[in-house]
């Protein structure tokens, strides 16, 4: 059986024992030996010999040792920082490790398009049950925002339209459900297919969301007729104010009909498909985020 205790790096490559910079970060605070044994929980003899082979390995005496003090050398003093500095490296190593085992205390930030709603409600939902202590930012993003590289990301997750995934390898991404788009109209109105070369309608713009847009557009074609487009509001608010005043017709997932103004609005489905996916920087440190990712897939059944 090989037993290792940890280590780190200094001084261009030499490898001291952790236990040996507690020993000597003990030794400097309390300037005696003995004292720092108590501290430690270790037998005299432990400290003086750690003590001793870190000397040797840095090459360097550490202490001033008497019969009757302990003072640190000045290559001692240049060294405290460093030791100190190895110490705390080792504390936030060891809080990750204990926040991915024992259910986080921490930090979520998270981007979506609005249609993304319903699905990331649900997916925050089991995860606020399953990790109460960790704080979650919600940002919502337009859809024709891009993910931005890694470097300069500010999210650890994007829920957005499947076909605004970015090329490249910066990003892991699953697909998590699909919606159907659907005609809304204003609560009450009889409205058939037939009717719509004479509605007016209230799209979504193309800069807020290219991809709804496109297959607005794409529907028309379908249906042969060129639209009577009275406005483009740039946020779905907007669009289903107007709608549920009676000021046009338009078209939209079905989550953002039920989410927005259900009672005054009214919907049909078309036979149009929208997928969405989820998005995570494949360097993917955060504990939190790491923990939120099993929730996702397993939503997404993944």
């Amino acid at each position: 059986m090989i037993i290792t205790t940890p280590s780190c790096a200094v001084n261009g490559g030499v490898f001291v024992d952790l236990n040996q910079i507690r020993s000597f970060l003990a030794v400097t605070q309390t300037l005696n030996f003995t004292s720092a044994a108590k501290q430690n929980g270790v037998p005299q003899s432990t400290i003086s010999r750690q003590i001793s082979d870190l000397e040797t390995q840095l090459g360097v005496k550490l202490f001033y040792r008497t019969t009757r003090d302990v003072q640190l050398t000045e290559e001692g003093r240049a060294f405290l920082p460093y030791a100190l500095e190895m110490t705390e490296a080792e504390k936030r190593g060891a809080s990750a490790v204990r926040q991915l085992r024992d259910g986080a205390q921490g930090r979520l930030s998270v981007a979506a398009v609005a249609s993304a709603g319903a699905f990331l409600s649900d997916c925050l939902y089991d995860f606020g049950r399953k990790y109460p202590d960790v704080a979650v930012d919600i940002a919502c993003v337009s859809g024709g925002d891009a993910l931005l590289s890694e470097g300069q990301d500010p999210y650890d997750f994007h829920f957005l339209h499947a076909d605004m995934l970015p090329p490249g390898e910066a990003f892991d991404a699953i697909p998590t459900h699909t919606d159907q788009l659907c005609l809304i109209a204003r609560a009450g109105r009889d409205i058939t297919l037939a009717d719509l070369p004479g509605e007016r309608f209230i799209l979504l713009s193309e800069n807020e969301s290219p991809i709804l847009y496109m297959l607005a557009m794409d529907f028309f074609r379908s249906r042969r007729f060129s639209p009577n487009i009275a406005a483009e509001p740039d946020s779905v608010r907007a669009v289903l104010l107007a709608v549920s005043a009676g000021l046009g017709v338009t078209i939209l997932p079905s989550a953002l009909a039920r989410a927005y103004l259900p009672e005054r609005l009214s919907s049909l489905p078309l036979d149009i498909e929208l997928g969405y996916a989820a998005a995570w920087k494949r360097s993917l440190l955060n504990p939190a985020a790491r923990l939120f990712l099993e929730v996702v897939r397993e939503k997404a059944g993944k």
